[in-house]
């Protein structure tokens, strides 16, 4: 056998694998350690009870009743159950107004695998078309305002307008992306957001009637509630 061809190929001397090694290692503990740093510890509660005991049953001109003709989307209770501690659905009535049906959704812990369940994927997913869709501000009270959307939908002969927000511990986001980049900022800050959908609506024709009075009713439900209720409805930092 060829004296060269036998020779084994030269090794990498050991301080410098060790070097390397140590580098690599070094690099990994410290990404480790500032993502152990950057852990969410700080929770975002606003309601360490039941949300059924903050929310009043009289809203200003509103009083809650049964309403054996209440029809919810069939998915709402299913997918609400799958990502929220609590749900509570009430119906409020007043003398010359249409039913306002109000369906709010509380959990105590966001996390990138608990997102918001939000009515653009329930209503069509229960049969509804959605036939318009937009941003609005919705103001609860002085200084108070949030972002929220405002849908038409429609079924068969039932026409719905729907107005909600989603509140993610102080944050009010008002899409997906939205949601994201909301919930990777407040963990970078350390905060752990508990998270909300407030949903009211109306069965009417008329989408700038009905937005006028959910929106008056978002507002009288806000004042008409307490400091947990309030929490609930527009975040700790509000009441």
């Amino acid at each position: 056998m060829d004296a060269l061809t036998a020779m084994p190929a030269p090794m990498a001397p050991t301080t410098a694998i060790g070097r390397r090694e140590m580098l690599i290692g070094g690099a990994l503990l410290a990404t480790a350690g500032i993502a152990f740093v950057r852990l969410p510890r700080l929770p975002v509660i606003a309601v360490g009870g039941s949300i059924k005991d903050v929310l009043p049953t009289t809203v200003g001109a509103w009083q809650s009743f049964v309403d054996p003709d209440l029809v919810m989307p069939p998915n709402d209770e299913r997918a609400a159950a799958a990502v929220y501690e609590e749900q509570i659905s009430r119906t409020y009535r007043a003398d010359n107004e249409n039913p306002i049906m109000m369906l709010i959704a509380y959990a105590r812990r966001q996390s990138g695998m608990l997102m918001v369940h939000r009515p653009e994927s329930c209503y069509p997913g229960s049969g509804f078309t959605i036939t318009a869709d937009r941003a609005v501000q919705i103001p609860l009270a002085r200084g108070v305002t949030l972002g929220g959307r405002f849908l038409s939908t429609a079924r068969d002969e039932r026409i719905e307008q729907v107005l909600y927000w989603t509140r993610l511990g102080n944050g009010f986001p008002i899409d997906w992306d939205e949601e994201r980049s909301n919930l990777a900022k407040q963990n970078l800050q350390g905060l752990q957001p508990d998270g909300a959908l407030i949903r009211l609506s109306m069965i009417s024709p008329d989408p700038a009637t009905a937005l006028a009075s959910l929106t008056r009713f978002a507002s009288a439900l806000f004042h008409g509630s307490g400091r947990d209720g309030r929490a609930l409805l527009a975040g700790p930092a509000n009441v």
